[in-house]
């Protein structure tokens, strides 16, 4: 349960990473990593290496969350693997809509509640939820 989780997190942050890449270059950013910057040229193959890296990101997360019952290290994995994800995702919102723009925080709020909650015992997404909702009233 908990690895379908971190996929379904996983997927959402490449989606938004493509979707800011995309845009952004569009508006006259230039790419950092030189793989993606090689594709922009061609939507199809643009589209396609993200939904390439994405799926293997996926089998990764999964594979890796089925292997905690051989190691508990395999347990932080899937973990750490969003948030290297999430990171250039909020990173290309910060640089397409500023400072003052608020979304860039839910992504960061979810992660830090994600992680926070019940250490102990897998995170559900109900307790995921539970915990953004009383982070946003303090």
């Amino acid at each position: 349960m908990r690895g379908k989780v971190y996929a379904g997190f996983f997927v959402a942050f490449s989606v938004l990473d493509m979707l800011t890449t995309w845009f952004g270059v569009s508006r006259g950013l230039s790419e950092a990593n030189p793989v993606i910057a090689q594709r922009l040229s061609d939507p199809i193959l643009f589209f396609g290496s993200f939904a390439l890296f994405t799926a293997l990101g996926v089998a990764l997360i999964l594979v890796t969350s089925a292997l905690t019952g051989i190691s508990g290290g395999f347990r932080y994995f899937p973990a750490v693997f969003v948030l290297f994800k999430a990171a250039p995702a909020v990173n290309n919102l910060y640089l397409l809509f500023g400072r003052e723009f608020l979304i860039p925080t839910i992504p960061v709020s979810l992660l830090v509640a994600m992680l926070i909650v019940r250490p102990e015992k897998p995170a559900s997404a109900r307790d995921v939820r539970k915990a953004f909702i009383r982070s946003l009233q303090v």
